[in-house]
């Protein structure tokens, strides 16, 4: 069995997990996106914004709701030993001496700002949308101004506010209570007139429409999160009740489209993230950039069991975690699944065998085999997955070689080895979902998928490419 020994291979998974220790201190390289699951405990409603300066921003929800933080690191990894700066503290009477919610920091104009939502601590649930704002470059030493209310056109319960830039507009989306139905909340979009104020009338983008976004809540759409990506508009959000029930929806609109006309925007029917992998209630997505400033990641947060004590919102252990974003073959974004907690190196994990992707025998050289073997987190089953063009390229850090079509087949049952990167349609990769954060790999040369061939379970099964059937030997998942 060579190296494939069992002995060998706990040695081995042993050196691999002081390595990954040790590369935590160091910025990642390329797009092995490794950073400490979860990121930063306790913390929820998570912001994090990747400035021109070189520095992350991180802003959340702190577990007694009663103050404005800020944190800043080089690095994601950093962000979870920086020390928050407080901005704002409630104050002991007045309408922002309740609950502070889900902030969001923005650069604009030259200056920093926060965006918010607080109450008055005779109704806690009484949410309106402020502001507070520093012109100071490091916004963590800065002097900020005292909040002030972001006016949205009537009077209700507020709260989740997110803006960004589009063909050179600012919009600012939000979740209100509405007057005319019993749902806890809609989503609104508006055109910004300046960073603290609204030139147009709110437009209603989404409510509750489907049974997942009621459950055990009258319906929930909130914390909306805009990203924009090959020429579309999505807004993530959070939908039902935030315990191991809380889970994100999407919404789309094209780039070229109105995006304060209703019509322009549609919502996906399923969930796109949910709970697995005993990672409960993922919600309040946000998204952030890689240190290789290209890679898409996904920001949200999440707690290790299912039922919080007392509740769900006084239980102060959801916690932020951050992992790779994908993206499908017809250019939407593949949210996944969560990644299990404690995994820095995510495998590519088959549904039907329960093993990962493998550089089989640990080789370095052109033609190696890849195979199936028990997932352990280390090197020859990590994989960089890199965008480009449309397609994916699949990098093992083990041996620097990616995932290849080889000999560029189109036979049925044809091999899938290491080759050196070289950007052919032979290793270029498309995700297609399947459903429920399981995927297939479609290899553009050949039209075929990765295929566990033959149903093979044991250690060491072979990989290659089949007809793209969506069966279960197909579905692979990161983790």
């Amino acid at each position: 069995m060579s190296l494939r020994s069992t002995f060998g291979r706990r040695l081995l998974a042993a050196a691999a997990a002081t390595l990954m220790v040790a590369a935590l201190a160091a910025p990642a390289s390329a797009q092995f996106i490794e950073p400490p699951s979860p990121l930063v405990k306790q913390r929820a409603d998570t912001a994090i914004h990747k400035h021109t300066d070189g520095y992350y921003y991180m802003t959340a929800s702190v577990p007694d709701y009663k103050r404005l933080e800020l944190r800043r690191a080089t690095t994601l990894a950093g962000l979870g030993t920086a020390t928050p700066t407080t901005i704002y503290q409630a104050p002991a009477s007045g309408p922002l001496s309740g609950w502070i919610w889900a902030p969001d920091v923005k650069f604009y104009d030259g200056a920093w700002y926060l965006y918010f939502s607080a109450s008055p601590s005779s109704n806690t649930f009484d949410q309106r949308l402020y502001w507070t704002r520093t012109t100071s470059a490091n916004p963590l030493t800065g002097s900020w101004s005292a909040p002030a209310r972001l006016t949205t056109g009537w009077e209700s319960f507020q709260l989740d506010p997110a803006s960004f830039e589009h063909n050179g507009q600012r919009y600012f989306t939000w979740a209100q209570d509405s007057p005319s139905t019993n749902y806890n909340s809609h989503m609104y979009i508006a055109r910004m007139a300046s960073p603290t104020s609204l030139a147009t009338a709110a437009t209603e983008i989404a409510r509750p429409t489907y049974g997942w976004e009621m459950e055990g809540v009258a319906g929930v759409v909130e914390g909306p999160s805009p990203l924009l990506k090959n020429g579309r508009v999505f807004i993530a959000y959070s939908a039902s009740a935030t315990d191991s029930r809380y889970k994100l929806g999407l919404l789309s609109a094209s780039g070229t489209a109105n995006l304060l006309d209703p019509t322009s925007w549609s919502k996906s029917p399923v969930p796109v993230f949910q709970t697995a992998n005993g990672v409960h209630g993922p919600g309040h997505g946000s998204f952030t950039v890689a240190e290789d400033n290209r890679t898409d990641l996904l920001v949200f947060h999440a707690r290790d069991y299912a039922n919080p004590t007392p509740d769900a919102l006084r239980d102060p252990n959801r916690h932020t975690r951050v992992q790779q974003l994908y993206w499908r073959d017809n250019g939407d974004p593949f949210f996944g699944q969560p990644l299990p907690t404690g995994m820095t190196k995510p495998g590519i994990r088959g549904q039907h065998s329960n093993k990962c992707v493998d550089d089989w025998e640990r080789n370095t050289t052109p033609g190696a085999e890849v195979r199936l073997y028990d997932c352990t987190g280390s090197n020859v089953q990590a994989w960089e997955l890199s965008y480009v063009g449309g397609y994916y390229r699949i990098r093992n850090q083990h041996a620097n070689l990616c995932l290849d079509n080889w000999n560029s087949a189109t036979a049925l049952n044809s091999d899938v080895r290491l080759s050196t990167c070289n950007g052919v349609a032979a290793q270029d990769w498309t995700i297609l979902d399947r459903g429920n954060g399981w995927f297939s790999l479609r290899n553009r040369h050949s039209g075929l998928c990765l295929d566990n061939y033959g149903w093979d379970t044991a250690n060491g099964a072979r990989i290659s490419q089949y007809t793209c059937n969506g069966n279960a030997a197909q579905l692979w998942r990161r983790g």
